[in-house]
């Protein structure tokens, strides 16, 4: 998001430069620069011990490719527990562990994807109305089972490393 008024006063803003940064909107009333925003979010697969990995569709949106479970960050949370929340609401999995593999700048969406891979037993799967399946593949079946060049694909190849 960029600021063309301030978000406290209402106020229209005046690129001023600061630094390194260049012109950032600011707001002469509240004397303050408005750097641009965007929303963090989180992307993970979940493996089990035998190396599956789990992927969803979602109800909304595309269905010809499989995804990770995604969602937004919450205000409070670390991105390892909005990691686990949307696991466990999306497709009702408890993973025992969880470790940050990299990021990614998703520039369709203007976000953040922070991407996990979550180790957990084994089990079914307890969907959300978000999403209409879910299933456990085999590595190499993952990898075709997502959208190439994707940052899902990115992912679903740095969690079977």
């Amino acid at each position: 998001m960029h600021f063309t008024y301030c978000p406290d006063c209402g106020s229209k803003t005046v690129p001023r430069q600061m630094g390194d940064d260049g012109a950032v909107p600011y707001c002469e009333r509240c004397q303050k620069p408005l750097f641009d925003m965007f929303s963090t979010c989180v992307l993970s697969v979940v493996r089990d011990p035998s190396g599956r990995i789990a992927l969803i569709r979602q109800s909304y949106g595309q269905q010809e490719t499989f995804v990770g479970v995604a969602g937004y960050m919450k205000c409070g949370e670390t991105a390892e527990q909005a990691a686990l929340r949307e696991i466990a609401e999306e497709i009702g999995l408890k993973p025992e562990r969880i470790r940050f593999l990299f990021s990614a700048w998703h520039a369709k969406r203007d976000q953040l994807m922070l991407c996990f891979c979550a180790e957990s037993d084994a089990a079914d799967f307890t969907l959300s109305q978000e999403v209409s399946e879910a299933h456990w593949f085999a590595p190499e079946d993952a990898c075709k089972a997502v959208r190439s060049g994707s940052i899902i694909e990115r992912l679903v190849h740095a969690a079977i490393l």
